[in-house]
């Protein structure tokens, strides 16, 4: 037998492409066929070749040749006329919702994990499954396919090895200009606008443009945007990520800084709203000085339009300072952190101990400085923040001490600011007409014009006199004068831009419209403190107050099991923030329990809610629980009920007469009418409800008279 002869690699190649011609041809005579390759973009030469040939080959049969590969790579056989592209585009929201589904399941516990998934991956289902599958490796989710469960917190989602390795690859793959350019575009964000990457970036021109050309092309990046400024974005975040993270630190700090310095110079306009940026920016520099100065400018930017975002800033600026030698603009910006971070404390649920720890710094550097009036400062919001856990009779005390040694200082914003400190406690004790008397001359003697950087808790001191002015005349029974009051301050707000405060304005508007008996305007308040605490990323302190008026809302449309819910979760939300105002949710929650039929579970809720309002010193509210506390016993006991409930409508007259609360005093009336109906005495009951109708048309509540009139008649 002859050997075959020996041949050389080209014509062996030769041979083995004529041979692969032949079977394609051959076979799609008989039927049709279908062929898949996978990853082209892992190709050798050799392969590229076969590919090429395989692809002529195909002209004119019955076969379909399928292939799959990632962006960058090009052939010249994707030219042909019966070759068709079809991206496979990111899965949607939805889509990567089911895709979890099915890996995870339905449990309850995981019902917040998509979203963040979603974001994190940009919709790539490879992505997805893998860092599902690195979250159960992790322990954070216990169970089999399907059937998953979240057993422990997630903090940040992380990116799997698997995905880091597959990106890290890509883009080690790139030309030296394109690596390099794609990192600095990292630094600078996921998305980044044209003339900042090319300022930063230091490229000629048209090699920024090829570079840019090429990173789209390989759907690296993408255009989002091309006026006023062409603007790019990453296309999936975890991209930006890792090819951030192929940096070195040092090198990462340098192009940090330089984006820093080349934001403020092309954003020179618009500062404040850059401030977040920068102060990011400055802090990965390691410029912590920077960095404390742009976290404080933009705490001041968003202060009055996102309190979470404010707070985050304010405790950045505190971080960034630690360890620099305090000069005085450093103390300065350290004072303004502390103080600001009091003030806020009552709006989020500060924890006393915290707020003691923030004022004892802010006065060391005060201090350090000789700042007095910035010492007086701290002092007045530490002592919001004691009645913000309930220390009511505290907070007077304090108020009133500040507010003589602000008559020392010769600064007429600060003595504003004091005196106003001493209305709001007034008003939180039920000492209603002084803080009317009090409200009164602040508006008349200080100036409605003081400047932003003096109002020290973010809202204009003539709005905050008019606020407890409005608040003062309806529980002195001047309603009518009360409601013209809260429509000055709402004018005043939407002036001076301080939507807090006309939130605050929106909660009591509700609660006051209850107690006239007006669902509609009560609901209408409700929704529009709803809506305000939305854009103003919904603090702990307005999420509260969000729930408290929904259920005055609920309480006077005949909702009852709507106001009860109400105002549990009122009373849970303020166990968290505003403490103070637990007593009113729990007098609320008395109220709504009575209405619901259930005498004893209202006489219990009303007996906490009159603890909670003596402990925090909200007399007029625990008025209100003594109220129900007697309705509910004698919805229960009946005439037996006699001495217990006397006793209760004695305390709550009482507390009346002492807060000056005229408000109530025609509940009262009707309190001691339904007593005197118990007890079978007919024409007392009736003498008390003309009396309650009487009453309420004097305040300004001819809805309540009116429902009065129709119960006499009926």
């Amino acid at each position: 037998q002859r050997p075959a002869p020996r041949l050389d690699p080209e014509a062996r190649q030769r041979q083995l492409l004529a041979v692969m011609r032949q079977v394609i041809q051959s076979v799609s005579e008989e039927r049709p066929t279908i062929t898949l390759i996978e990853d082209l973009h892992w190709l050798d030469d050799a392969s590229e070749e076969f590919l090429a040939q395989m692809v002529d080959a195909l002209a004119g049969s019955r076969n379909l040749l399928l292939l799959n590969f990632r962006p960058e790579y090009h052939a010249e056989w994707m030219q042909k006329s019966w070759y068709r592209q079809i991206p496979l585009t990111p899965l949607g929201r939805d889509a990567i919702a089911e895709l979890l589904a099915d890996l995870l399941g339905a449990d309850p516990s995981l019902a917040a994990l998509a979203d963040p998934i979603y974001e994190r991956t940009g919709g790539n289902p490879f992505f997805t499954e893998e860092v599902a599958q690195t979250l159960i490796e992790s322990g954070h989710l216990e169970g089999t396919r399907g059937a998953y469960r979240l057993v422990t917190p997630i903090e940040k989602l992380q990116v799997p090895a698997t995905v880091q390795a597959v990106l890290a690859a890509r883009i080690d793959r790139l030309p030296e200009r394109e690596k390099r350019l794609l990192q600095v575009a990292s630094v600078i964000g996921k998305d980044f606008a044209e003339p900042l990457l090319a300022e930063v970036a230091g490229l000629p021109p048209e090699d920024l443009k090829a570079a840019l050309a090429a990173l789209r092309r390989a759907e690296f990046l993408h255009e989002a945007a091309i006026y006023p400024v062409v603007e790019y974005s990453f296309k999936h975040p975890l991209t930006q990520e890792v090819a951030l993270g192929s940096q070195l630190q040092s090198r990462r700090r340098t192009v940090h800084a330089a984006v820093a310095r080349a934001i403020e110079r092309q954003e020179a306009e618009h500062l404040d709203e850059r401030a977040p940026l920068l102060a990011h920016h400055f802090e990965a520099a390691g410029d912590a000085e920077s960095a404390a100065r742009w976290h404080r400018r933009a705490a001041e930017w968003v202060g009055h339009t996102d309190i979470g975002a404010a707070v985050h800033h304010w405790h950045r600026v505190r971080e960034m300072l630690r360890g620099l030698s305090a000069d005085a603009e450093l103390a300065a910006h350290g004072i303004a952190a502390c103080t600001q971070l009091l003030d806020m404390g009552w709006r989020v649920g500060t924890p006393l101990e915290e707020a003691r720890t923030l004022l004892g710094e802010g006065q060391a550097l005060a201090k350090s400085i000789g700042d007095r009036v910035a010492q007086l400062k701290l002092s007045m919001v530490f002592a919001r923040a004691r009645c913000s856990v309930g220390d009511v009779a505290g907070y007077l005390e304090s108020s009133l001490e500040n507010q003589r040694a602000a008559l020392d200082i010769d600064d007429v914003a600060v003595q504003t600011v004091a005196a106003a400190f001493v209305v709001d406690a007034l008003c939180f004790a039920g000492r209603f007409p002084r803080a009317l008397q009090l409200a009164d001359e602040g508006l008349a003697r200080f100036p409605a014009d003081i400047p932003r950087k003096g109002w020290l808790i973010g809202i204009e001191p003539h709005s905050w006199f008019t606020f407890w002015r409005a608040d003062s005349l309806s529980w002195t029974g001047r309603v009518s004068d009360g409601f013209a009051a809260w429509e000055r301050c709402r004018r005043l707000c939407e002036v001076h831009e301080t939507p807090e405060l006309l939130a605050y304005v929106a909660s009591f508007s509700a609660g006051l419209h209850q107690r006239c008996h007006d669902a509609e305007r009560s609901l209408a308040s409700a929704r529009q403190l709803e809506e305000l605490s939305c854009k103003l990323g919904e603090p702990p302190v307005l999420v509260a107050h969000t729930h408290l008026a929904f259920g005055h809302a609920h309480l006077v449309a005949g909702r009852i099991a709507d106001a009860v819910a109400a105002a549990r979760a009122a009373s849970e939300a303020f166990g968290r923030a505003e403490r103070n105002h637990r007593g009113v949710a729990a007098s609320l929650l008395a109220e709504a329990l009575l209405e619901s039929g259930d005498a004893a579970a209202a006489s219990a809720a009303a007996d906490e809610a009159i603890a909670i309002c003596r402990r925090t010193t909200r007399l007029a509210f625990e008025a209100l629980a003594h109220g129900v506390k007697a309705r509910a016993l004698l919805r229960r006991d009946g005439v037996a009920a006699r001495e217990p409930a006397e006793a209760a409508l004695a305390e709550a007259a009482a507390l009346i007469e002492r807060t000056g609360a005229q408000l109530l005093a025609p509940a009262l009336c009707e309190w001691r009418a339904e007593l005197a109906t118990v007890l079978g005495d007919a024409a007392s009951s009736d003498a008390l409800l003309r009396e309650a109708q009487t009453l309420y048309e004097e305040i300004g509540a001819p809805l309540q008279a009116a429902r009065i009139a129709r119960g006499l008649a009926s």
